[in-house]
């Protein structure tokens, strides 16, 4: 199925672009680490070169992120440097010091909406995070909506929150929220070190039938299912129709329609993928102050791991798979934060089932 992506042009589709390494928070599950900002991150110039450079490649649409991208100096600016070329922008923030002047410049950027995370009910999401942190992600909810800016949500699955998902939905839907995304936590970075909300693999069980539920109801937020949460089965169809033509999973796109931009300028396939803060350096391609985006983008060696994929590479049960020439090991992070190796994935809803006697292989 990589051939598939191949006909369709590998371009930068969907960026998420980690604006600024610094963050208010030090929370529990943070992939990255995020904290202090790095010494060598872009400055405004280079940063407005790169939303050229996203514009020109063909970028379709941008996520601000970090770290907490309000605390870049220029994030609204590079908002506005791509919607004037027409990217659509979006931005997503922890909502701790939200307010209607984050919303006023949000809008004159031009960006679509903000989304903000929620891990939970009150006493998960403040045990995740910080104590009075619940309360300042609802009240950026609520900011945004007086000041007409649509927003979003962005929701970790772990151990504190899986059975909790139908009444984060209504509470979302109380504080007027549009659309909401649901991922799997992966033990990657602070998570790692959090082992106690990290889902196993039978929780797939119990999560991606819900996930379908809460999809199929008629009911705001509207329900996504991020890339990690799958595959096939009886409810791939719910969860991954989006009205396209193609309704299942057809692999990762990192590298392929993704890209991830680090706060220092470095490229990855995706931005969740570990690298220098986690000691990994195998999914860096460059640095945008070495060789220029079209330049990495288009080097016929970089991000071998999708572009150069052959079922040969997948191991395990993956490696036995009837739908491994089309999945090619599900998720890149999740596989390798789980297992250490890309092509492994044993967050896959169709293996835990079949493992488990629940559908035949």
């Amino acid at each position: 199925m990589i051939e598939y992506l191949q006909r369709l042009g590998y371009y930068p589709r969907n960026v998420v672009w980690e604006l600024t390494l610094a963050c208010n928070l030090r929370c529990r599950h943070c992939g990255s680490r995020a904290g202090k900002a790095r010494d060598d991150e872009l400055t405004e110039a280079e940063a407005l070169d790169v939303a050229d450079q996203l514009a020109a490649l063909g970028a379709e649409r941008v996520t601000l992120s970090g770290g907490e991208p309000t605390l870049s100096p220029y994030w609204d600016k590079v908002g506005k440097r791509l919607t004037d070329q027409g990217v659509r922008v979006n931005i997503i923030s922890n909502g701790k010091t939200w307010t209607d002047e984050h919303t006023r410049q949000a809008k004159a950027a031009g960006l679509e909406s903000a989304a903000f995370s929620l891990d939970g009910l009150e006493e998960v999401h403040d045990r995740i995070r910080k104590k009075g942190s619940f309360a300042e992600v609802l009240g950026a909810f609520d900011t945004c909506r007086a000041g007409g800016l649509p927003t979003a949500c962005v929701s970790h699955i772990n151990k504190l929150n899986l059975h909790t998902l139908s009444e984060m939905r209504d509470l979302l839907n109380a504080h007027g929220v549009a659309s909401w995304q649901l991922q799997l936590g992966n033990p990657a970075g602070n998570m790692a070190d959090n082992k106690d909300l990290v889902i196993v693999p039978q929780d797939l069980l119990e999560i991606v039938p819900e996930v379908a539920r809460l999809r199929a109801e008629d009911k705001l937020p509207r329900v996504f299912a991020a890339d990690n949460v799958g595959y096939y089965g009886e409810y791939e169809k719910t969860i991954r129709d989006r009205g396209a033509r193609v309704f299942f999973w057809v692999g990762c796109r990192a590298g392929c329609q993704v890209l991830g931009i680090e706060s220092n300028g470095n490229i990855k396939g995706c931005l969740s993928l570990p690298s220098a803060l986690n000691n990994e350096d195998q999914f860096n391609e460059g640095n945008l102050r070495d060789r220029s985006l079209t330049e990495i983008w288009c080097d016929d060696d970089a991000f071998a791991y999708n572009r150069k994929f052959t079922p040969e590479q997948l191991a395990g049960f993956c490696g036995t798979c009837r739908y491994n020439d089309i999945c090619r090991g599900g998720c890149s992070w999740t596989a390798h934060s789980h297992t250490g190796n890309r092509f492994d994935n044993p967050f896959c809803y169709y293996r835990v089932a079949v493992e488990a006697g629940v559908i035949e292989p």
